[in-house]
Order: C-alpha cells, then sequence, then structure tokens
C-alpha cells in the first residue's frame, strides 16, 4: 500500500486507505471485523445526516454516545465535516457538562436519549441502521475538512482547563505508535480523549483496533491471542497487577504492552517483562504538548526510572530558578516544545501565562536531562515538600514503596510539622499479609531521612476525574489541616 501524504485531512488520509485496501480490517468486533470500506461509508453516511440537521462545518458539537461503536463513527463523521467536537459523557454531572458545552460554544449535541439535551443545543439522534444501508457514494458532502477535539487536564481550582487539539496532535506520532504492532486492543471506553487519540493513529497508519468490553486478565490474554493482537495499551495500575492476574494464562508471544504515565517503577518494568515474556514501552507526555520521550525495552535496565528517550524534533530543557537552561545531570523546573502542542488554552489567559511561555509549554514538574537524551521526571513542582531543609519528591517514595508485597498501590503527602515543616506520609491501598512496619523499614534503608515517618492504610485513593491522586484529601484523611 502506497504510503498516504500526512499533510491531508485525517479523514482524507482513512478513505485513501479504504480505496487500496477496502476489506482491510479497521475494527474488529464481538460479531467480527470491519472493514476500510464500510467504516468510510458509514461515517460518510453519518455526516450527511448531521449537515441535514443543521450542523455545518466549523461548528462546535457535542457528543453524549454511551455505546462505543457508534460513538467512534460519530467522531470520525465530525471529523470528516472539519467540526470542533467535545465529549460530554453521561459519567459527569449536568452542570459540569452545561458548563463545558457553554464554555466550548456548543450548537449541537449528538445523543440517543432526549435527557442528554443541554441548554439551547440541537439535539441530533443519529441513525445507525441508515448509516449501514447506505449507497456506497453520498453525493451531498463538501470537502473534507480538518476537525479538532477539545481536551481537558485538571485545573487547581476544579475547574478544568480546555484547550483545542487539531489534528497534528491529535495523530502526534501515529508512525511510532504503529511500529510497536498493528493490531491494538485497549481497555478505556472510547468517550475518553485518550482513547479517541488512540483509535486516530490507527485509522491513519491502516491499523486494526480489537474492541472489546473490560475483561479478566485471563480472558484477556485470550483475546489477544485469538486475534492476532500485537500491542495492547495498559493503565500503569493494570500494569503492575497483570502478572499476578493472569494466573496460569500465558502472555501472547509477540504482544508487546505500552503504557502511559509519569513514573513506572522500574521493578514493575522488570517483573513484567521477566514474567510475560513481552517488550514494554512506556510513554511520557502532556495532554497539552503530546509525546515527549518513550522508554523501551532496553531503557529500563539502562537508565532505571527515566521516562525515556525525548523523540526526535522535540526540545526539552531544566530551568534554574531564573529560568536559565541547565546542564545536563542538573534538576530544574522542565519546559518542552514540541511539533504538536497546542497554542495554549481556550479561555484561560490567566493560565496562558503560567504555562504557555516563548513557544515552551511548562508542565510544572521537575526533572533533568540524562547523556543521550535521556529524560527524568523527578515529580511534580506543587508536590515537593521540605523536611526541615530536606526537599522531598512523592515520586522518589512511591518508586521505593511500590512493589512491595500486600501493597496494591500507594501515594505520599506532607503533614504540616512546627518543628520539621512538612513531614512525609505514605498512603497505601492493601491486601491480606501487608505488613506496614516492615514497609517503613524498607523505606528507611534505601530512602534514610527521605523515608515516610507514618503509613496511613485508606481503603482507596482520592482522585480527580481525569485520575489524578487528590493529595490534600489524603491529608485530612490523616489529620492534617
Amino acid at each position: 500500500m502506497r504510503p498516504v501524504p500526512p499533510d491531508l485531512p485525517m479523514m482524507a488520509r482513512v478513505e485513501a486507505i479504504a480505496r487500496a485496501t477496502p476489506d482491510r480490517a479497521a475494527f474488529i468486533r464481538a460479531d467480527g471485523p470491519v472493514g476500510y470500506a464500510q467504516v468510510t461509508r458509514e461515517v460518510r453516511a453519518l455526516a450527511e445526516q448531521f449537515l441535514r440537521a443543521g450542523i455545518a462545518p466549523g461548528d462546535a458539537v457535542g457528543i453524549t454516545i454511551a455505546d462505543d461503536w457508534t460513538h467512534i463513527l460519530c467522531s470520525l463523521a465530525l471529523i470528516r465535516l472539519g467540526c470542533r467536537q467535545v465529549g460530554l459523557p453521561r459519567r459527569d454531572p449536568v452542570p459540569l457538562r452545561e458548563d463545558l458545552a457553554r464554555r466550548v460554544g456548543v450548537v449541537a449535541i449528538i445523543a440517543d436519549d432526549a435527557a442528554d439535551a443541554l441548554g439551547g443545543a440541537t439535539l441530533v439522534r443519529p441513525d445507525r441502521e441508515a448509516a449501514a444501508a447506505a449507497a456506497d457514494a453520498p453525493g451531498s458532502l463538501p470537502p473534507i475538512g480538518f476537525g479538532e477535539l477539545v481536551m481537558a487536564t485538571s485545573g487547581t481550582t476544579g475547574r478544568p482547563k480546555l484547550m483545542v487539539a487539531r489534528e497534528p496532535m491529535l495523530l502526534d506520532q501515529a508512525e511510532r505508535i504503529a511500529g510497536f504492532g498493528g493490531i491494538f486492543l485497549h481497555r478505556p471506553s472510547f468517550d475518553g480523549n485518550h482513547s479517541k487519540r488512540l483509535s486516530y493513529r490507527s485509522l491513519v497508519t491502516g491499523g486494526t483496533e480489537v474492541l472489546a468490553q473490560d475483561l479478566p486478565p485471563r480472558d484477556l490474554a485470550a483475546l489477544v491471542a485469538r486475534h492476532g493482537v500485537t500491542r495492547v495499551h495498559l493503565a500503569p495500575r493494570d500494569l503492575a497487577t497483570l502478572p499476578d492476574a493472569l494466573g496460569d494464562a500465558a502472555w501472547p508471544a509477540g504482544t508487546s504492552i505500552v503504557t502511559t504515565g509519569t513514573r513506572v517503577p522500574q521493578t514493575v518494568r522488570r517483573d513484567v517483562q521477566r514474567r510475560l515474556g513481552c517488550a514494554l514501552h512506556v510513554v511520557y507526555g502532556t495532554t497539552e504538548a503530546g509525546i515527549v520521550s518513550i522508554a523501551g525495552p532496553h531503557d529500563h535496565d539502562d537508565h532505571p526510572d527515566s521516562v525515556g528517550r525525548i523523540l526526535p524534533g522535540v526540545a526539552a530543557e531544566a530551568l534554574d530558578d531564573a529560568g536559565r537552561p541547565l546542564p545536563e545531570d542538573a534538576d530544574g523546573l522542565l519546559r518542552f516544545r514540541t511539533p504538536a502542542q497546542v497554542d495554549g488554552y481556550l479561555d484561560d489567559p490567566e493560565a496562558d501565562a503560567t504555562y504557555f511561555r516563548d513557544g515552551w509549554f511548562h508542565p510544572g514538574d521537575v526533572g533533568r536531562r540524562l547523556p543521550g537524551d535521556v529524560l527524568l521526571v523527578a515529580g511534580r513542582a506543587d508536590d515537593r515538600m521540605t523536611l526541615g531543609v530536606i526537599k522531598i519528591f512523592p515520586a522518589e517514595i512511591e518508586a521505593v514503596a511500590e512493589g512491595f508485597p500486600g501493597l496494591v498501590e500507594c501515594a505520599v503527602f506532607p503533614l504540616p510539622s512546627a518543628a520539621f515543616g512538612e513531614i512525609p506520609v505514605l498512603a497505601a491501598v492493601v491486601r491480606e499479609g501487608f505488613d506496614a512496619a516492615a514497609l517503613l523499614a524498607h523505606c528507611r534503608a534505601r530512602l534514610g531521612m527521605r523515608a515516610p515517618r507514618r503509613i496511613v492504610v485508606v481503603p482507596a485513593l482520592p482522585r480527580n476525574a481525569q485520575g489524578k491522586v487528590l493529595r490534600r484529601e489524603l491529608a485530612r484523611v490523616a489529620g492534617g489541616p
């Protein structure tokens, strides 16, 4: 198949693949494979439906569709029309959805249920059966446009920061990710932006996505083997528990695993690769800047606890307190400049001034560059605590604790102390057999004065809508102010 020029709109690239290889599987559903030609035909039919309902190219449109397959097709139809889309999932309370729709300027909402209507936006119900039965070449569509996706990240005030991701951001590193395996599977629902981007990147590279509901690890391994899946995307916490959760089910040979996160402990990386016999790729990036670095299978031994090698075309620097670039091996505030980063936030000039300066994105992370373009991220500057004169990052304690017998997951937070400044405390979600005293001794042996002073067992770690741990909530649980 001839390569498709990357400067074409996303859906023009997908339609070119459909013309060249119409029967190539774009998706594999429970009822069988769906070829590229069928996908593009249904997407065009849905785009026609949306036009007839009054949606025009360039409009901002919300999507409240729970069914993954319908959501995928509707999202692609909006991309084809050149619309700006935003997910308004039912799991979010109505006031939050209303505020998001207002901020984005939504004029229509694609949904199945009249109860999902918001404000004065037009409710558009997609007719999937009609789209599936549509003729192959609808004639009234405008030229294929460049779509946009509104993405959210957590804000310090609890109000999400919004940004508009254009197609270069949505397709960032598509070829590189496809190189880890062209048939892929991931677990999260498609109404999340991360899932959408994985699907977009697969489609423009001629890949195949296996659609599956949440499965126990044993059944997941069987599904992977049945469909010849070559890469599986897992959240870090699912990755850490996978070897034990598989039981006696073998992980299919040749299936790599991709995970995303600031820090996946070296013990977890080595354990997964050794016990499953697979390649593990750890991707680090930000919502605003896209993918910054990737740690491949050999990096887990060669560069422990790094987030991998900085990708070609990405600039990464550590700065001192005066904003001056630091040499290699020196810790400082990180900043990135990538070909895919967004221009700024949608309606937050104050946040723009803080995070976007002089063409760089400043995420608020502290870290350093190592020789060979290796990047290490110590943690969030806001999370750094001071015990006397010692600066401590939660991540350095968490990296030592994770993998300890009986520990499911953990997070470190500070408790204020009049005598010592801030005392590091470790909140632990545990299983039977956990020994808190033994974990404290384990941390003291490896961290000395940087070890936690207490362990607080909690039923779960409180998280915000983006999955980030709410450390202030943990402090209240432990009896702080």
